[in-house]
């Protein structure tokens, strides 16, 4: 099997039948709906949000047929799949096989390990050709912002040699990788372009490690997780300094999308949701979609004000009866027919992990 396939099997464990392979199409190339961030969250596939941001859908199609006719998975209803008996002991048996990091969170990560990646993956290639006393090259990165943040980046270290900012730059990086799996470091390594060396494309990492194209991807992107992640920590500015000054603005964005740091701001001052979404003029509907983020990624906000504790435990005792995160199936079976979708919503963001309706496939 194909890691691709592979990744596409765990997800329709997680989803139990409860989502088209539409909701995967939209998880892996990282939408910002609240639908989608909403699943991310409460299927525990935060991991893989956005891992596949240039998606085909044909290629998820052709996926899916092939493991339907395998007979790893089998149809409930329209683009609705679950795993069979066979699926099930063939995704348990490629968990060693493609073992996903514990550190891989595309919905935290997958914004700031790209615009990481420009930047750093620039700063290697000038530096080595600068240090090789090369003025003239061809950029790895042609957007116009990633190439002015390196240009200013190096008048602020006028002090330094390039070859010591280069020397350094090497030191702080080998410290990461050198705590990584050998093969994410060498996709990490491989991908680097310097001094008259041009960088290796996923194909051509493929051959070399006898991989397929699309686990080479998802190893570079755990490493760039990886990477971000420790530059997080606390002693990293003195630590990693380097490193760190390359993302220090990415590591102080919020994880909620701007336009739900718009109704937050306005939340803040006091407004209700029918205020905001006429000062906002949009939908009330989708200021709810904004509390529901809001929640999901703030863990003190609370959501009393939206849904009373009896009604919480009403659609707790539910779910747990149920064993789904269905809205329809959820909502059909509560006593209390006045617990709306936004409210069973809510309470969906904050299962704990320890829901057994929660726990992602191979848990």
């Amino acid at each position: 099997m194909k890691s691709f396939e592979y990744l596409c099997l765990k997800c329709l464990q997680s989803f139990r039948g409860e989502r088209s392979i539409s909701a995967i199409y939209h998880l892996f190339r990282g939408k910002k709906s609240s639908q989608t961030i909403q699943d991310a969250n409460i299927f525990a596939l935060v991991n893989v949000y956005g891992i596949f941001p240039d998606l085909n859908r044909n290629f998820l199609q052709q996926s899916i047929q092939i493991l339907q006719t395998e007979q790893l998975i089998r149809e409930v209803h329209s683009e609705h799949f679950e795993l069979t008996h066979k699926g099930k002991i063939q995704l348990s048996n490629d968990e060693k096989l493609f073992d996903l990091a514990p550190y891989l969170n595309g919905y935290a990560y997958k914004d700031k390990s790209l615009t990481f990646w420009k930047r750093y993956s620039l700063l290697v290639q000038t530096l080595s050709n600068l240090a090789g006393k090369e003025s003239t090259f061809i950029p790895i990165q042609y957007d116009d912002y990633v190439q002015s943040w390196v240009k200013n980046y190096l008048l602020s270290q006028k002090g330094s040699s390039k070859k010591r900012l280069l020397n350094d730059l090497f030191k702080e990086t080998n410290g990461l990788l050198t705590q990584l799996p050998a093969d994410q470091a060498t996709v990490f390594a491989l991908k680097l372009s310097g001094y008259r060396r041009a960088g290796n494309t996923d194909e051509q990492i493929a051959r070399t490690l006898k991989k397929d194209n699309a686990w080479i991807h998802v190893e570079f992107q755990s490493a760039l997780h990886y990477i971000i992640q420790r530059l997080e920590d606390k002693d990293a500015v003195s630590t990693n300094k380097h490193l760190f000054q390359i993302c220090r603005d990415l590591l102080e964005k919020p994880l909620l999308t701007e336009t739900t740091q718009k109704s937050l701001k306005l939340l803040h001052q006091g407004l209700t949701l029918r205020e905001i979404a006429n000062i906002r003029r949009l939908k009330e509907s989708t200021i709810e979609d904004h509390i529901v983020e809001i929640a999901m990624q703030i863990h003190d906000f609370s959501i009393t004000p939206y849904v009373k504790e009896d009604d919480v435990q009403a659609v707790k005792a539910v779910i747990d009866d149920l064993q789904t995160h269905q809205l329809r199936r959820i909502k059909e079976k509560l006593n209390n027919q006045d617990i709306s979708y936004f409210q069973i919503r809510l309470v969906l963001t904050r299962m704990g992990d320890s829901d057994e309706s929660r726990q992602p496939a191979g848990s």
